[in-house]
């Protein structure tokens, strides 16, 4: 009797679950489309970054080298000072004049005048005065004129800064000059203690005679005096005769 209880029940239960399995079999079939429920999930995009390939390694560069300092230039060597000179001039040369004379060392008179010796192709060097090329002044004169004959000397008033006069001396070596500048004075206002003054910077004066030719005086009326020096070509202004009266020793 039991047994048959349970029988119906479990029949009586599989009716029910095909009632309610056809039940929802139906409505899902009566169902409109746009009900149906639409699960939109947006999956996330992963962006996948691609690695860039590993660089080979780079040597370092190597440290660029110091600047050069500049050696220090070496200061150019001085000169040592030229020895006095002892040796006398001999001869004296002037291209320019064609003047290739020997030089006579003369000295002066009673009253102290430069003597000139009486040659018209002799050049006198005042003993008193310096050796050419050494400190003060080394004073020459000639003649321009001599018993009608005339000196190469003659014209060096004509001379240009600058002109070449070489001095020999007895040792057989020589120096050049140059011309730095020339002057005709009056003999009555020569500034003869400038002329004839044998003590300061180095340099050579050359002076002659420039005519007329003045018979009360037996010697002409001006004086032509030309200054050289060794190095480079100065031209100093014709001092005013008005400052220089005349002086002793006179010009010869």
């Amino acid at each position: 009797m039991q047994k048959r209880h349970v029988k119906r029940g479990a029949i009586a239960l599989l009716v029910l679950c095909v009632l309610v399995f056809s039940v929802i079999t139906a409505i899902n079939h009566f169902r409109p489309a746009d009900e149906i429920a639409v699960l939109d999930v947006e999956l996330p995009v992963f962006e996948t970054e691609v690695s860039p390939s590993p660089l080979p390694p780079q040597p370092k560069p190597e440290p660029a080298p110091p600047p050069e300092e500049p050696e220090p230039e070496e200061p150019p060597a001085e000169e040592p000072p030229r020895p006095e000179l002892t040796s006398l001039p001999a001869r004296m040369i002037i291209p320019a004049l064609s003047l290739d004379y020997e030089v006579q060392s003369m000295g002066a008179d009673v009253n102290g005048t430069m003597m000139i010796a009486p040659y018209v192709d002799i050049i006198s060097w005042f003993d008193r005065s310096a050796i050419p090329g050494n400190e003060g002044n080394a004073i020459f004169g000639g003649h321009n004129l001599w018993r009608g004959a005339r000196s190469a000397i003659y014209t060096l008033d004509e001379l240009e800064i600058g002109d070449e006069l070489v001095v020999e001396y007895e040792d057989e070596t020589s120096l050049r000059f140059f011309l730095e500048s020339v002057f005709v004075y009056p003999l009555r206002t020569a500034p003869a203690h400038l002329i004839m003054d044998t003590k300061g910077e180095s340099r050579l004066t050359l002076i002659t005679c420039k005519p007329p030719f003045n018979p009360n005086i037996r010697t002409s009326d001006n004086r032509i005096v030309a200054i050289f020096k060794e190095e480079g070509v100065f031209v100093i202004p014709d001092p005013p005769i008005e400052m220089y009266p005349p002086r002793d020793p006179p010009l010869y």
